[in-house]
């Protein structure tokens, strides 16, 4: 299965993949995958996975050079966009700056939260912000 298949198939699963997601413009797709790595996070059983989630998703909004970014985990957007970020490459007009960097300040919280419960509430905050930008 290519990397694109997983992507969609992880969508669809995540329920994050509608029609119109599917058919964004290619530079918002740093923001799709940030969603989905949020319902990853929310459907985790173990703190230790949703925080790998919301690394995950820290890494697809910042730049590699951002002092946010996770070298030691996974960057799911590397490839996509210039590499910068969804904050760089997808943020166009000041409002989506905003809701992107809301998302940003959401998922840090929920990467330092001590309780699956709690990693879960910031994980279902951060789909529904992420949700809202991606469309």
């Amino acid at each position: 299965m290519t990397g694109i298949n997983r992507f969609v198939a992880a969508a669809l699963i995540a329920g994050a993949a509608t029609p119109n997601a599917l058919a964004a413009p290619a530079q918002r797709i740093e923001t799709i995958t940030a969603h989905v790595h949020s319902e990853m996070a929310r459907a985790s059983d173990r703190l230790s996975s949703a925080h790998s989630h919301f690394h995950h998703v820290i890494n697809c909004l910042v730049d590699p050079d951002n002092k946010l970014f996770d070298v030691r985990a996974d960057n799911p957007c590397a490839g996509m966009g210039s590499g910068g970020g969804a904050l760089h490459d997808e943020a166009s007009t000041p409002a989506q700056k905003e809701q992107l960097q809301h998302a940003l300040d959401i998922a840090t919280r929920g990467a330092r939260s001590g309780s699956l419960e709690a990693a879960r509430v910031y994980a279902e905050w951060l789909s529904e912000v992420l949700k809202r930008d991606a469309q």
